[in-house]
């Protein structure tokens, strides 16, 4: 198994080749939609790598590439469900609104970073808040940017693995 948060692929390229994935989904189930979806073998690599869990969401798969406790340490099922009640509670009241209603977030790690194109790195949250704002991001992916810990970020990688905190 490869080392937590040492890919070779950032989690918005891996969630592009999950596109079409039915959540709740299992590893097996990711694996079969990314070699449908023609993923390379660094994503398929990556994927294979994950824990062996239920991924209720494309954020799911996020957290467990960046080693996140609450997304990659769940094994039983029981457990991960309510890991991830409470962290939607956490989210719902620290402000998260409408997002965070329902089994999943409306707004993907994927969309977010699509609202970053032209970012340049290093950079802080305030440079990234406004390259999304310069591309047009609707409020609630601002609102999740902003709900990020002010740090200097390397890469869209390193961004990624933020996003997984707060999504």
């Amino acid at each position: 198994m490869m080392a937590e948060g040492k890919f070779k692929v950032n989690p918005a390229t891996v969630e592009k080749y999950l596109a079409g994935v039915d959540y709740p989904a299992n590893r097996q189930d990711l694996l079969d939609r990314a070699r449908m979806n023609d993923a390379d073998m660094n994503v398929m690599d990556t994927l294979d790598s994950l824990p062996d869990q239920t991924y209720r969401s494309p954020i799911d798969v996020s957290k467990a590439m960046a080693g996140s406790e609450t997304g990659s340490r769940r094994s039983s099922s029981s457990g991960e469900e309510v890991g991830l009640a409470a962290e939607r509670e956490t989210r719902t009241a620290r402000g998260g609104g409408e997002a965070s209603v329902g089994r999943t977030t409306a707004v993907s790690a994927a969309e977010v970073q699509r609202y970053l194109r032209g970012m340049h790195y290093p950079a802080g949250i305030s440079e990234v808040v406004s390259q999304a704002q310069k591309n047009s991001a609707p409020g609630d992916v601002l609102d999740i940017l902003n709900r990020i810990r002010d740090r200097e970020f390397r890469s869209a990688a390193d961004l990624s693995k933020a996003l997984g905190e707060v999504m």
